[in-house]
């Protein structure tokens, strides 16, 4: 079933376990710190491997790791699948107070478009969980089936905004992204940055 949506959209083109974590790349000594609204907050990618677009959001999160994090936040790259991400969570003791996910998703926008918003789903019936496991176990990588399953067990974070990137229509193999796709990389960073500087319980945000 879809997900209700209350969208931020733009559209980009070429311009100038159980928990190994808390994780926390350090970078170098002059890496950029970002600035955190107060609570632990989870940003996770979602992606395939050396699928151009389709590995969007591996990507970024490599991209964010060269930044010093404090240790309440998590940048992960949780494509290994949602039984394992599941199992995560639920040994994770303290919880999230926000859970970023970040992915290229094709929906039929131009490419590059990236579009936010706060994930809210209707309950899918049994057959359909059962359909989203069995795809995960066989190696599908969704960041649908995902946030599904996790919501399905009660394992999500209290709040969650889904940062989707539509990649180009064609899927090919390789380690680049396309010119529009790449060009929405400071976007998409730029907005998770802007997410978890925000307050923690800011209902003015969707």
């Amino acid at each position: 079933m879809s997900a209700k949506r209350e969208l931020t959209t733009s559209a980009t083109v070429p311009i100038p376990g159980l928990l190994a974590w808390p994780y926390q790349n350090e970078g170098p000594a002059d890496a950029p710190r970002a600035p955190v609204g107060r609570g632990r907050a989870l940003v996770g990618g979602v992606g395939y491997t050396n699928l151009r677009d389709r590995s969007f959001g591996p990507l970024l999160i490599e991209q964010l790791q060269r930044r010093t994090w404090p240790a309440d936040v998590i940048v992960e790259d949780v494509s290994y699948g949602p039984i394992d991400v599941l199992f995560k969570l639920q040994a994770e003791p303290r919880g999230f107070r926000l859970g970023l996910f970040v992915s290229a998703v094709a929906q039929g926008r131009p490419a590059g478009t990236v579009e936010r918003y706060l994930w809210q789903t209707s309950t899918p019936s049994v057959d359909e969980l059962q359909e989203r496991v069995a795809e995960a176990v066989t190696g599908i990588v969704s960041l649908e089936n995902l946030l599904h399953i996790l919501a399905h067990f009660g394992a999500l974070p209290a709040r969650v905004v889904v940062i989707e990137v539509e990649p180009e229509a064609e899927e090919r193999w390789g380690p680049d992204l396309s010119d529009p796709v790449r060009a929405a990389l400071d976007r998409v960073e730029a907005l998770v940055l802007d997410e978890l500087a925000a307050p923690s319980g800011d209902s003015s945000r969707v």
